[in-house]
């Protein structure tokens, strides 16, 4: 369990799955809602490949260029943020916990101006995707 609280602009949930059919389900997730996937990083086995050990560990790197492409024309600095990405990790307990970054967080940081509905749009579409898809 975190005793930490968590760092300003992500998002948390627990998943009762283990990392790997976590990953899974949100990929198929984010593939039925038109995201794109990009990316699938294991850092867990990337970690072994070196000698090392470390708990399952996953990133889900997904986007919508469409979307994306208006963003980050409204704030060009977002490009270093995007495409968004889906941290899939075991706690210290064995419990899997997923992580996103807000679209809200990094509308602040990068000062995204005018772009509320389509900020508030996009965290509800993978919030709501990430609960739904992980019952």
């Amino acid at each position: 369990m975190m005793d930490n609280p968590l760092p300003v602009g992500l998002f948390h949930w627990r998943s009762p799955y283990g990392v790997a059919e976590t990953a899974r389900r949100l990929e198929d997730a984010l593939k039925v809602q038109g995201f794109a996937i990009f990316a699938h990083f294991d850092h867990s086995r990337a970690a072994q490949e070196a000698g090392r050990q470390m708990p399952p560990m996953e990133v889900l790197v997904f986007g919508n260029p469409k979307g994306g492409t208006s963003l980050m024309l409204a704030a060009p600095t977002l490009a270093i943020d995007l495409p968004s990405k889906i941290l899939i990790r075991q706690d210290e307990d064995g419990a899997t916990e997923i992580f996103f970054n807000t679209m809200a967080y990094l509308k602040e940081r990068h000062r995204l101006i005018d772009m509320d509905k389509e900020v508030i749009a996009f965290d509800q579409k993978v919030t709501g995707l990430i609960r739904s898809s992980l019952r």
